[in-house]
């Protein structure tokens, strides 16, 4: 049997994929965690008493740590791209928050130092393509079921997030000197990658709008909305809020395609599908399959070179995507994302 493979974790920020990803890691025996850094040490201490590894204080440590063979940092996304380039010149691989950078100059960094090394860099935001859900969907299209997706629509109805578990405060989320913006790119990552990986292209085209409609005071939006079209000339809406009433959350999907549709909606359980032609008349509804996964499974085995399901050029692409939206926000046009390869 083969030595596990380790992890440190470095930061605490976006807990709400740390914590799961440690405990997952810490429960499977393929894989172990080694340490757990944050910049609290009593968060560290918690967590590292829930999932093994030492508590530190010290990203530099674990960074440098010889035993260590995968980074997953999960800092702002001020700080990523420092540990993401560390990462990657101590020759570890790297499972990386999402936003992965501010900027696309940042993101550039990171692109340039996992090439350069040669490691894996796992973006958390492609995870939703290794859930049992998102595997569905994917066969789905892919097998034609629905014809080619003509369009797609994409809501997510949320809360301020919290800066720890039974904070008060929304933390390093809202500030605008750490993040790139607020409710709209904290979820939208997700629906950017699951398109772009449904269809196997790149956006064309972005525009949208920003609001705050029930958080005035903070500097970040707490709404917006996205059209995007894609370069097959599918046309997609992504709304995420953090303007939701309490205990209201919801996830919905509806993807159009020549032959058929798609339709997901988390508060009913239910994933649907019609299909013009079909055996069955009119809509099948299905109890959902789960869409979270820690996706050790990708980690592990893009590691030992068995190949990555997404990769840091995903996790460009969809930044750039994202960066865009909030230029067409601003200036109220469309806005033709940057793309890797002609990024000049």
């Amino acid at each position: 049997m083969s030595a596990p493979l380790r992890l440190g974790f470095v930061g605490l920020d976006h807990w709400y994929s740390a914590v799961p990803l440690a405990q997952a890691v810490a429960a499977d025996g393929r894989t172990e965690v080694v340490a757990v850094a944050d910049h609290v040490l009593d968060r560290a201490r918690e967590v590292a008493g829930q999932v093994g590894g030492r508590a530190t204080t010290s990203f530099d440590e674990v960074l440098a740590d010889d035993s260590v063979d995968v980074i997953a940092s999960f800092v702002s996304a001020d700080l990523n791209p420092g540990v993401c380039v560390a990462a990657a010149a101590a020759g570890k691989h790297i499972v990386s928050v999402k936003p992965f950078a501010r900027t696309l100059a940042e993101a550039d960094r990171v692109v340039e130092a996992v090439r350069a090394a040669g490691v894996t860099f796992t973006p958390a935001e492609s995870r939703s393509r290794t859930t049992d859900q998102g595997r569905l969907l994917h066969s789905w299209v892919a097998s034609g079921r629905i014809g080619r997706i003509v369009s797609a629509s994409f809501a997510l109805v949320g809360r301020l997030p919290q800066a720890w578990p039974g904070a008060t405060d929304a933390g390093w989320w809202v500030d605008p000197e750490r993040v790139p913006g607020g409710a709209w790119i904290d979820h939208s990552l997700y629906q950017i990658d699951r398109m772009r990986w449904l269809l196997g292209e790149e956006v064309a085209e972005v525009s949208g709008r920003v609001a705050n409609l029930v958080h005035p005071t903070l500097e970040v939006e707490d709404f917006g909305h996205a059209i995007l079209r894609f370069d097959g000339g599918a046309i997609a809406s992504v709304e995420d809020t953090w303007s939701g009433p309490d205990g209201a959350g919801r996830i919905t999907t509806s993807i159009i395609g020549t032959d058929g549709a798609i339709a997901v909606d988390s508060s009913t359980g239910l994933t649907s599908v019609r299909e013009q032609g079909g055996s069955i008349p009119g809509w099948q509804h299905f109890t959902s399959p789960s869409d979270y996964s820690a996706g050790v499974d990708e980690i592990v085995t893009a590691a030992h070179g068995g190949g990555a399901l997404a990769t840091v050029e995903d996790a460009w692409e969809n930044l750039s995507v994202a960066l865009a939206f909030y230029e067409a926000a601003a200036t109220g046009a469309p806005v033709a994302p940057r793309h890797l390869g002609h990024a000049g």
